[in-house]
């Protein structure tokens, strides 16, 4: 591994010298596992950028570092698109083919974005955006239950699959269509930059895995979602929605009292 990549690893707290004794598919699994705990997503960032930069575009998306800086400081994260890019950029520097690969939401006029490694037993599908907590092999009805729901690879039309999420017990959430081939680098910047300009019409959102439970927050609601296998909870923000907010994600208080003070001046 090159001196940036040694970098990096340790900018989410991983050791270089405890990987570099592992195969490329243990240092994938290991180096995914870390990121989904330490990287939420949060569309905070994406939005500020906007906001301070309004008519620059292409200033808009980040890259690798300028992510991982965010997380190790303030601890903040990104959108599908900064997840993906930075996950298959840190996938490579430790040896493996990895991509970004594009999607369609289902029920949202939206894109979305994962990462991709072709490894010897064939594609593995990585999306840190839902958090699941394993690779998904990327063939029509693959399963994979990651401890808090089961995802299903479900056959479309043509080369086109469907992840659908499960929970137990209960019924079937289809997520996104993907056709699993690396996302052209022009398209792939293209529709980042138009998702960021569709934010600020939306609610600001944070959401980070703990274990096996997910934390959500929109802030046009007054609570947080604890969501496991089982149940769904709400935490109410109380009287200092900052200090709670803090506590269940993690992010600098600071800079959620910015955020906050955007949506709602004054």
């Amino acid at each position: 591994m090159d001196v940036l990549t040694r970098h990096r690893l340790q900018r989410l707290d991983l050791d270089p010298e405890a990987l570099e004794g592992c195969t490329v598919a243990e240092r994938v699994t290991r180096l995914y596992r870390r990121f989904v705990a330490a990287v939420p997503f949060e569309s905070f960032t994406a939005m500020a950028r906007r906001r301070e930069r309004p008519t620059e575009p292409s200033t808009w998306p980040r890259g690798t570092d300028r992510l991982l800086d965010d997380v190790a400081r303030a601890g903040l994260g990104g959108t599908c698109f900064a997840l993906a890019y930075a996950l298959a950029d840190l996938f490579r520097g430790v040896g493996a083919n990895a991509h970004t690969v594009l999607g369609q939401r289902f029920g949202k006029e939206a894109p979305h974005a994962a990462a991709i490694v072709y490894g010897d037993d064939g594609p593995r599908l990585y999306d840190p955006t839902f958090f699941v907590g394993d690779a998904l092999p990327v063939w029509p009805g693959a399963t994979l239950d990651d401890g808090l729901f089961e995802y299903r690879l479900e056959p479309r039309r043509g080369p086109s699959l469907a992840v659908v999420q499960w929970v137990r017990g209960g019924g079937a959430t289809p997520l996104y269509a993907l056709v699993p081939m690396p996302a052209p680098p022009d398209a792939y910047r293209r529709l980042w930059i138009e998702a960021v300009r569709g934010l600020l019409s939306r609610p600001g959102r944070i959401a980070r895995r703990v274990g096996d439970e997910i934390r959500l927050f929109r802030d046009d609601v007054g609570h947080v979602d604890l969501i496991t296998a089982t149940a769904r909870r709400e935490v109410p923000l109380g009287p200092d929605p900052v200090a709670t907010l803090h506590r269940l994600f993690g992010v600098r208080e600071d800079v959620l009292r910015a955020h906050l003070s955007a949506v709602v001046p004054g």
